[in-house]
Parts: C-alpha cells; sequence; structure tokens
C-alpha cells in the first residue's frame, strides 16, 4: 500500500500545481508584453489563501463577476496600507519558462490612480466607487 501512495503523492500535487497556473488565465491575452499594463482595484486588508502554500493575499476587485477575489501576486513598488481601496495601473513583464511555483506574469506598479478608505471589518469589503 505504501508503494502506491509513493507514486500517487507526486502525480497529485503535479495536478495541484497545474490547477492553480491556470487561476489567472482570467484575463486578456497580452498583446505586447513589452508595455502591457491593466488596471488593478485592490483592497483595504490582505487576507490568507491557499495557493501552492498558505499565504497572504491582496483581495482584487473583479468588475466582470462583481466581487472580490484572491490576486496571488505582489506588486513590485506598491507599498500596501491596511484601510485603503486602491487603483492601480500595473505593468506586466512575462517571467522565464522554468520558475516554479510563481504566476506567469510579474506586477510592477507604474501609477497609483486612487487611494480612498475603506474598513478592514467589512467582509468581504464594499465594492469600490467608480
Amino acid at each position: 500500500m505504501q508503494c502506491s501512495t509513493q507514486r500517487i503523492l507526486p502525480i497529485i500535487l503535479i495536478l495541484v500545481y497545474l490547477t492553480i497556473g491556470c487561476n489567472r488565465g482570467e484575463h486578456t491575452e497580452i498583446p505586447s508584453l513589452e508595455e502591457h499594463t491593466e488596471i488593478l482595484i485592490i483592497g483595504p486588508y490582505k487576507t490568507t489563501c491557499q495557493g501552492f502554500i498558505e499565504q497572504e493575499c491582496f483581495l482584487e476587485f473583479n468588475k466582470e463577476s462583481d466581487q472580490w477575489e484572491f490576486f496571488y501576486e505582489s506588486i513590485q513598488g506598491f507599498d500596501f496600507q491596511l484601510g485603503f481601496i486602491y487603483t492601480l495601473k500595473v505593468s506586466l513583464h512575462e517571467r522565464p519558462e522554468g520558475i516554479q511555483d510563481v504566476g506567469r506574469y510579474a506586477y510592477r506598479l507604474v501609477e497609483l490612480i486612487s487611494k480612498e478608505k475603506a474598513s478592514v471589518d467589512e467582509r468581504p469589503p464594499r465594492k469600490p466607487t467608480e
């Protein structure tokens, strides 16, 4: 029985890794990786989430689904402060293939568009104002 477990565990881990890696595919394809930017709305607190390991994630407001979702990546140059809803312009930079346990893109802050006071007690946070 132990021999079976030793064979199945690596397969399960690989499937979990591939499933997690597909979660960011909801964004549109990137036409030019040299200077692609997106607007992100980041919530007023971080929360525990489960990626490859348990970690602290930002909350990102998804306008299409009209709800807050986990944002697993860090944003280089972004100085997060608890209690604010941020609207950020970020640039995406494709990471080299072969780097494990990270998403396809690295995010870098281009511009802080807005910083709006918000409660950290509301779970989930209120919807951001337009």
